[in-house]
């Protein structure tokens, strides 16, 4: 009896991106796990203008956050805008308070999903993350901003 094998077919990983960046902002972790809370059932729709590097719109994604006494972690996915979007990118995000000052301090460790989106990225995947980072400062601390009163005459 013989084995037959065909030719050896060579499977090639997907390459990805790595990325990672940091940025602050004027928040407290109760307020951010209240947002990421509000947000894991809400993903926030991202237009092209938020985040450039990407080239696309696209909609954030968060899991429920894990807690402790000075740092908050969350799963994040970004998503192609569409029904049955892809995922774009992948990572945790960290959120670590300041032991005296009133910020903290944000952090993003992930990869493209994809090899199409690696290849978009070149050699701007930590540019899109601090993108990413800078808008979900921003998506924070206004959701922080109390809402103008209105004026009843």
């Amino acid at each position: 009896m013989t084995d037959n094998v065909g030719p050896m077919q060579e499977v090639q990983p997907r390459l990805v991106a790595r990325m990672s960046a940091e940025a602050s902002a004027s928040a407290d972790l109760d307020d951010v796990c209240r947002w990421l809370i509000q947000r894991q059932f809400d993903p926030v729709l991202l237009d092209i203008d938020d985040v450039p590097a990407l080239g696309q719109g696209s909609r954030l994604k968060l899991a429920l956050p894990i807690t402790a006494p000075r740092a908050v972690l969350c799963a994040l996915w970004l998503l192609e805008d569409a029904d049955a979007g892809g995922c774009l990118l992948v990572g945790q995000l960290r959120f670590v308070a300041h032991p005296t000052g009133p910020d903290i301090r944000l952090s993003f460790r992930g990869r493209t999903a994809t090899a199409t989106m690696t290849d978009r990225l070149h050699g701007q995947a930590d540019h899109a993350a601090r993108q990413l980072l800078d808008v979900i400062a921003k998506l924070i601390e206004r959701a922080l901003s109390p809402s103008p009163s209105l004026a009843f005459g």
